[in-house]
């Protein structure tokens, strides 16, 4: 995922500090640094890396992918909140 750190260090933000993600609007999200998942249901998710985390809310989400610290989310994602460091 060279291109996602590019886009990172371009705009000054420390790639691999938290969990990083990018989405598609009405698709769904690909989210990166992912350690554990904290609550999952189909209007919530939330994802913990090693510093902080993420919490998904929309509808009809569900899990695409969860394999080797990446983590695609399916479903109209409406907000993605930065969680505080851990």
């Amino acid at each position: 995922m060279g291109f996602f750190r590019e886009i990172c260090r371009a705009i000054s933000a420390e790639a691999g500090a938290g969990v990083q993600y990018t989405v598609t609007e009405g698709k769904g999200g690909y989210f990166q640094n992912v350690k554990r998942i904290a609550e999952f249901s189909p209007s919530r998710i939330v994802l913990l890396g090693k510093k902080g985390g993420v919490a998904i809310d929309g509808t009809e989400l569900s899990l695409g992918k969860y394999y080797g610290g990446d983590a695609v989310v399916c479903g109209a994602i409406a907000q993605v909140t930065r969680l505080g460091d851990r």
